[in-house]
């Protein structure tokens, strides 16, 4: 090894010490003919990095210059777990360089050496190759030289594509969206590739798309798990002829013990015909899950240890999986009314919105991505194992099915969306800030809540025929309507009406019945929970008896008083009066048991990146505001057993925590007065307020600001003037957009600050009191900006590419914000006479619990100095109850 080391040292051309603008040159890691790569010393962040240069002699060649920068705008692209991160590029004295993550661990061709590899490795390993390979292929990106060598298992096990040097962009902008396009550096007939892994396709010389990708796959999945190669011959045309001509050998399947599922899943990888071969990674990924269910895994591993392992044996594998889910069945059904069946589905994580389609086969959900604690769509027939991710989806929240079970529709980014089973990249239907569920009825017309608190709204699935449906139904007393669910027919809808009280003397709070004309509603039953219809009944959540069903007429709305329980223990979330269930028409229901929300806790980061210590208990939390001298914490917290969510303030230096606001209604998102006295904050009844109150509680609290009209508004606390005399607040009065107000504490009113048609929130006051940051789409997506006060006579924006989050450092001369892939990000700022921002600065990946609400403005907040986050971290729990399948729900 010490040779081997001292070959490659003596090849390269950088010396240790050596620095590439802020990265110092610790040692060489390796060299190829596209570069040497060499491990470094990121001096700003104090972290180590991997930084691949192009030698200045081959940088003056034009063909390998354009494929390295080729390789840069491939990997600033794509954002995976499974593909190689990317942290900057630049030139320094003539040689450009790439910078990427640092990896520690071996090469699959490290671990191929030693012999094939054990079938649960196998298919770990493979399934999450087919999911990096999935998102490239999303970007309209083929790697073209995919082999053992350019792929990396970590010393934690997890799996890295490397090396996109080869990397070609196939589809052009009108296909793609958003993907970049460019023409390819190979001239028609160049073989490109490494001999042994090459489709038939590269062979020739022909061109290359996403499958040729997958061929080589397999031809990597074979090896994996025959421990030899696919194709190999004596010399490169021999190889390259068999990979045109023949097939690999077969594979022993009591030998090799590998299942006659995974083989048949490699052959159709290998097919020579691209027509014949898995169409997508995403397919193949959905196939290589279907084997790694948990009841599975744990088959197959004890059958691992045992030798000769024949096919029959397979067949009572499955067999003992179909009586172990009958069993769970017949225990579950004891505990349910007669004719109703229940079964439980184990997940490989947690299960938050839920949405079955209309013919009860497919379910959806929405799940914490275990890398960055944003929520993403997963999807899974009913009664399979299979589990598969919808790329583009992060930041979902309340999936919903078409009629064919074609599309999903679902929330993001402040946005509404559809995002086809098929492939290919989320639609934009309308803008839609805070959605609050959405149905897909069987007239192909789709109803949604687009904010906390507004009506109800029709739009066609192409984005055509907006219309307000239920806000000429709305009365002074209530505060929202939300959760519209349609009904078999395609034109009735169930959508709950009513306020915020949250007591139990409420009786504003229905599940109303109407229709998509729009013209009048019938009460159906009193509540406070989303409701669905299946099989001539209805479905909703009731305070202490948990999920119910009652016996629904179509006609008059007419509820049976008699209700029936489907389950007792039911997930449910009082921030948004959302209960975790959804159901078919045909009588099925699902349903979580467990808690409404993802939990997280509050942990301490320094700049790099580094966990320093957690601070109070795990719970359902959000919006962490420090106060000024960085000793109290205010947080939301919820109590998921009274239902209620109110203000905490956790103790920086004992540890302990206090409750600070004690009404039934929502209060929520504090924020500190400069002198630290006093704390603003939301508060619901009927309608929303916003309150001050003193933090020592000698005082009672105040109503300052209560922003009147029907429904639609809201007046939540941002941030303090410098004078403490106004709070800026992020206000929402209708669909499309919210807005920036300037409340008075002293009671005497509010005036806009920010508004238009696009909107504005995270408002904060620069330290001196001279300038304000905030979010807005108005480009479309999400950026920050700074603005002059009193006036918003200027505009600058800070973030590149998307940013959401604005924190002040103390001194005012840097900015912290969430850039576009859940990274924080930090900007040097100017504040005098005029405005001047730096370049921004990646500081680490943030792994926030993903907002569930329109009052989740923060999820991080930073100290005066500028050293410490303190960040609202998901909390991956211990362990995840399974789903609850009711079949015959209420029977």
């Amino acid at each position: 090894m010490a040779e081997v080391e001292g070959i490659i040292s003596a090849l390269m051309t950088l010396n240790p010490g050596t620095k590439l603008g802020p990265y110092e040159v610790v040692g060489p890691l390796g060299a190829g003919g596209m570069g040497e790569v060499y491990r470094a010393r990121d001096t700003r962040l104090g972290r180590d990095v991997a930084i691949k240069v192009l030698p200045q002699t081959l940088a003056k060649d034009a063909d390998r210059l354009t494929r390295f920068e080729q390789e840069a705008r491939v990997l600033g692209a794509l954002n995976h777990p499974n593909l190689l991160g990317i942290y900057d590029v630049g030139s320094e004295n003539g040689r450009q360089y790439l910078v990427v993550e640092f990896l520690e661990g071996k090469t699959l061709r490290e671990r191929l050496n030693q012999g094939a590899l054990p079938q649960r490795k196998v298919i770990e390993y493979s399934t999450k190759i087919a999911n990096g390979l999935a998102a490239a292929h999303e970007k309209g990106i083929v790697h073209r030289d995919l082999k053992p060598e350019n792929i990396y298992v970590t010393n934690d096990e997890q799996v890295k594509i490397l090396d996109f040097g080869l990397a070609k962009y196939v589809m052009d902008a009108a296909a793609a969206g958003d993907t970049l396009t460019m023409g390819s550096a190979t001239a028609p007939g160049t073989v490109m590739g490494t001999v042994g892994y090459m489709s038939p396709e590269q062979v020739r010389g022909q061109a290359a798309d996403s499958r040729s990708d997958i061929f080589s796959f397999g031809a990597i999945l074979y090896e994996m798990a025959a421990g030899k190669k696919a194709f190999e011959g004596d010399s490169s045309v021999e190889t390259m002829n068999a990979i045109l001509k023949e097939e690999p050998a077969e594979i022993d399947l009591e030998k090799g013990k590998i299942a006659p599922g995974l083989e048949k899943i490699l052959r159709h990888c290998l097919e020579k015909n691209p027509a014949d071969r898995f169409q997508s990674a995403r397919d193949l990924g959905f196939a290589l899950s279907a084997l790694s269910g948990t009841g599975a895994t744990a088959a197959l591993e004890k059958i691992d240890e045992k030798k000769g392992v024949s096919g029959w044996v397979w067949a009572l594998v499955g067999i003992a999986l179909a009586l172990l889910l009958g069993l769970v069945m017949v225990w579950r059904s004891g505990r349910a009314h007669e004719g109703q069946q229940e079964f439980a589905i184990l997940l490989p994580g947690e299960a938050n919105h839920l949405a079955v389609s209309a013919d009860g086969t497919m379910l959806a959900y929405t799940t914490p991505d275990e890398k960055t604690g944003e929520s993403v769509i997963d999807i899974q027939k009913i009664g399979s194992r299979g589990v598969t991710r919808l790329m583009g989806t992060e930041g979902a929240s309340y999936p919903f099915w078409s009629p064919d079970n074609q599309w999903l529709g679902f929330y993001a980014d402040g946005k509404l969306k559809k995002v086809s089973l098929a492939g290919g990249m989320p639609q934009v239907l309308t803008i839609a800030s805070n959605g609050r569920g959405g149905s897909w009825g069987s007239k192909n017309v789709i109803i949604y809540a687009p904010e906390t608190g507004t009506a109800i709204w029709r739009i066609n699935p192409d984005g055509t025929h907006a219309e307000n449906l239920t806000a000429k139904m709305m009365v002074d007393s209530e505060s929202s309507h939300r959760w519209p669910a349609f009904l078999p027919d395609g034109e009735h809808f169930l959508f709950w009406g009513g306020n915020f009280k949250n007591v139990d003397t409420d009786t504003e709070s229905w599940i109303y019945l109407s229709s998509i004309e729009g013209k009048e509603r019938k009460k159906v039953v009193q509540t406070r929970s989303n409701a669905a219809y299946t099989n001539g009944r209805i479905v909703f959540w009731e305070k202490g008896r948990g999920l119910v069903a009652a016996k629904m007429d179509l006609a008059s709305g007419k509820v049976s008083e008699e209700k029936k329980v489907i389950g007792e223990e039911v997930g449910y979330q009082a921030s948004t009066y959302y209960a975790a269930f959804a159901a078919s028409e045909n009588g099925t229901v699902v349903y979580n048991p467990s808690a409404g929300a993802t939990q997280s806790v509050l942990e301490w980061y320094d700049r790099s990146g580094k966990a320093l210590s957690r601070l109070g208990e795990p719970g359902v939390i959000a919006n962490p505001s420090l106060s000024p001298d960085d000793l109290h914490v205010a947080v939301d917290r919820t109590d998921v057993k009274a239902n209620n969510v109110d203000i905490w303030i956790e103790d920086v230096r004992s540890g302990t925590s206090s409750r600070f606001t004690f009404d039934p209604a929502e209060e929520v998102t504090a924020a500190w007065s400069h002198d630290g006295r006093t704390l603003g904050y939301r508060s619901v009844h009927v309608m929303t307020e916003m309150k001050i109150k003193d933090v020592r509680g000698t005082e009672p609290e105040k109503t300052i600001y209560q922003p009147g009209g029907k429904a639609s508004q809201e007046a939540i606390a941002n941030s303090w003037s410098a004078d403490d005399r106004q709070i800026l607040s992020t206000a929402q009065t209708d669909r499309s957009a919210m807005s920036l107000d300037l409340v008075a504490v002293d009671g005497s009113g509010a005036k806009k600050f920010l508004t238009g048609e696009a909107s504005y929130s995270n408002g904060q006051f620069s330290p001196d009191g001279k300038w304000v940051a905030y979010a807005s789409n108005e480009t479309g997506d999400w950026e920050i900006y700074v603005t002059t006060y009193p006036t918003a006579s200027g505009k600058w924006q800070v973030s590149r590419g998307g940013g959401m989050e604005p924190r002040w450092r103390g001194d005012g001369k840097e900015l912290f914000y969430i850039g576009p892939h859940r990274e924080l990000t930090a900007v040097e700022v100017k504040a005098g006479e005029t405005f001047s921002a730096g370049a921004p600065m990646k500081l680490f990946p943030f792994q926030a619990r993903a907002m569930i609400s329109s009052t989740d403005l923060f999820t991080y907040d930073v100290t005066k100095d500028g050293k410490k986050f303190i960040v609202n971290r998901y909390l991956r729990p211990e362990t995840v109850e399974p789903l609850v399948v009711v079949l015959r729900a209420g029977e």
